[in-house]
């Protein structure tokens, strides 16, 4: 994994849309690319990365086979017909297994932005349920994949590049477990299905993004009593443990470990605070930490770093600087002083500028941002290496 050495480097979370697609709702869905068509876009998605000047660059995550699904991957999963009764709201935890407390504070609003986004709850209609032993059947979508990523780094000049797998603790956050006797049992059954996923991407030479917004976001969910801090530590424990279990054996040096506070443009008044967890995210065998750190719910964290816990010798902080929630478009000269900001706390060969997290909105507001990151980073590191 490269450094900031000479000047800041510029990545982001994973998930692109297309320039010039036009409006992407809260649910990210990708449109779907013909099997014949995949590398194409691809290599289009990758190459307007390396065209705005972006360092480190991923698949785009480019239609439903452009991530890898754990769901084609593993068996023991089965969609069942959600049941409300009549008049009940789809604001429930019976439909949103994750659904955080600000959307029951802020029913209203949140009843909105599902109607104007998912065109109400119709994709609340049906879960996902772990009926079976879960068991990893195939390796080769993630290899067709990698494969599909490594042809398009090498046709457009990609210095590096990333593929992003979700954490078993994101992945648990979508699933109704019907077979194992507790939800710690199923993420760690999960875990070890997973761990030869990682070891593809690796073996790939891809750095691997472990996607895991559950170690924040666990916190604020309405279907688990409100827990101590001293309580959520020794439940997320569990899944950090199952993590680290499922990367033994993998590089440091090939991880980067993604934390966000959930990206859906409405209230975050019931995040948990990075200094709360910010121990627990350091201990996930990974060279670099990608967290949030734009959104205004989260733009003071920086202090963290400063007086509660020191950057490790040999990590790398990717810090958001542009805010995934919303269409404003950050000034290169904001971005370029929230890097800064960061450097003077862990030092400039420890910050790697990106995003909060995969960008809602607008497409091309999406790849303004992108563009600014890098212009950013240029009048940072003009700064910082003066």
């Amino acid at each position: 994994m490269r450094r900031s050495e000479g000047r800041i480097l510029t990545s982001h979370t994973g998930r692109l849309f297309k320039p010039g697609s036009g409006w992407n709702g809260m649910g990210g869905s990708v449109p779907s690319v013909a099997e014949e068509q995949l590398q194409a876009e691809v290599t289009s998605m990758v190459r307007a990365q390396v065209e705005i000047g972006m360092d480190v660059v991923s698949n785009g995550q480019v239609a439903t086979r452009g991530s890898y699904n754990v769901y084609e991957a593993i068996e023991g999963f089965e969609t069942k017909p959600v049941e409300l009764a009549e008049g009940e709201s789809f604001l429930s935890p019976r439909a949103i297994r994750w659904l955080p407390r600000d959307m029951l504070r802020f029913p209203d609003f949140y009843t909105n932005m599902f109607e104007r986004m998912w065109g109400g709850s119709n994709r609340l209609r049906t879960r996902m349920c772990v009926t079976g032993p879960l068991k990893l059947k195939s390796l080769e979508p993630v290899q067709r994949d990698l494969e599909i990523f490594k042809n398009a780094l090498r046709d457009t000049g990609a210095a590096e590049g990333f593929f992003c797998v979700t954490a078993p603790a994101w992945t648990e956050e979508f699933l109704w477990n019907e077979y194992y006797r507790t939800d710690d049992e199923m993420v760690v059954a999960l875990s070890e299905q997973m761990a030869p996923i990682y070891r593809a991407v690796v073996d790939a030479g891809v750095l691997l993004q472990i996607d895991d917004p559950a170690i924040s976001h666990d916190w604020e969910e309405v279907r688990r009593p409100q827990m101590s801090l001293a309580e959520y530590e020794k439940f997320m424990m569990v899944r950090v443990e199952a993590l680290n279990a499922a990367l033994a054996g993998i590089p440091e040096e090939m991880v980067r470990y993604h934390v966000c506070w959930g990206s859906w443009p409405g209230m975050h008044t019931e995040d948990i605070p990075l200094k709360d967890i910010v121990k627990m995210i350091l201990q996930v065998r990974a060279q670099a930490y990608s967290i949030e750190a734009a959104k205004t719910t989260h733009l003071h964290e920086w202090k963290v770093w400063r007086d509660v816990v020191k950057l490790p010798e040999g990590k790398i902080l990717l810090p958001g600087v542009v805010d995934h929630t919303t269409n404003v478009v950050e000034h290169p000269e904001v971005i370029a002083d929230r890097i800064i900001t960061y450097a003077g706390v862990v030092g400039r060969e420890n910050v790697i500028a990106a995003t909060d997290c995969g960008m809602r909105g607008h497409a091309d507001a999406n790849w303004a941002k992108y563009r600014n990151i890098v212009k950013g980073a240029e009048l940072a590191s003009r700064q910082l290496w003066s």
